[in-house]
């Protein structure tokens, strides 16, 4: 039997952790059993990825929904042992409603969930009639329901938090996993430590929330 190369190193680190939790929400393993994919609109999370994978893979554009106009970034790799390896995690083809538990070391939990946050979560500051503070919440959607409600209990095992709530849109029917003021700011304080990756337009926001302005 030949022996596979591989292009991304299978060792578990801050940079790792990140780049699965972007997968995990926004990435897409090929049915050939060889091919993953990370698209989004924000170049800088593709490069981003591809910084952390430590591969030399050129981004492409593309068009999504019918639309022609090419608005978002795709990074696309072949990589047979790296694919393996995100199946053996829980992280598979067509995930997008059926995935549930992933296998992620404690340790890299924060990480992982900044990854999730930069694949598809948002951090918004509001007021409320009811009271003169500037009001936040942190939430990471998914179409799986399994998913949300993994990552609320483990969410409440790496950080020190005993809120959060996971709850169904009306409209599009996706699955929100949501924290408020308190809790949000707990975590980010833990997920954003000195000099790490992450979207800086996520991260503007997520400084603003941590400086209570």
């Amino acid at each position: 039997m030949a022996f596979r190369k591989n292009k991304v190193k299978l060792v578990w680190n801050n940079n790792f952790a990140y780049v699965i939790g972007v997968i995990a929400t926004d990435g897409n393993l090929s049915p050939d059993q060889r091919h993953i994919c990370i698209t989004s609109k924000d170049y800088e999370m593709v490069v981003n990825c591809r910084k952390c994978l430590k591969i030399k893979n050129n981004i492409g554009r593309k068009a999504r929904g019918g639309s022609e106009e090419k608005k978002y970034f795709i990074l696309q790799f072949g990589d047979k042992n790296f694919f393996e390896f995100l199946l053996k995690i829980g992280i598979t083809p067509r995930k997008s409603k059926t995935i549930s538990d992933l296998k992620i070391p404690v340790k890299y939990f924060p990480h992982f969930f900044r990854g999730c946050l930069d694949g598809d979560g948002s951090l918004t500051i509001f007021t409320h009639p009811e009271s003169k503070h500037l009001q936040y919440t942190l939430r990471i959607c998914s179409a799986s329901k399994n998913f949300t409600k993994w990552m609320l209990e483990e969410s409440r095992k790496a950080f020190p938090i005993k809120g959060g709530s996971v709850f169904q849109t009306r409209k599009t029917y996706m699955h929100i996993l949501r924290f408020g003021k308190e809790d949000s700011v707990k975590i980010l304080k833990l997920i954003y430590p000195k000099n790490v990756i992450c979207l800086s337009r996520k991260k503007i926001i997520a400084d603003k929330m941590l400086s209570g302005k």
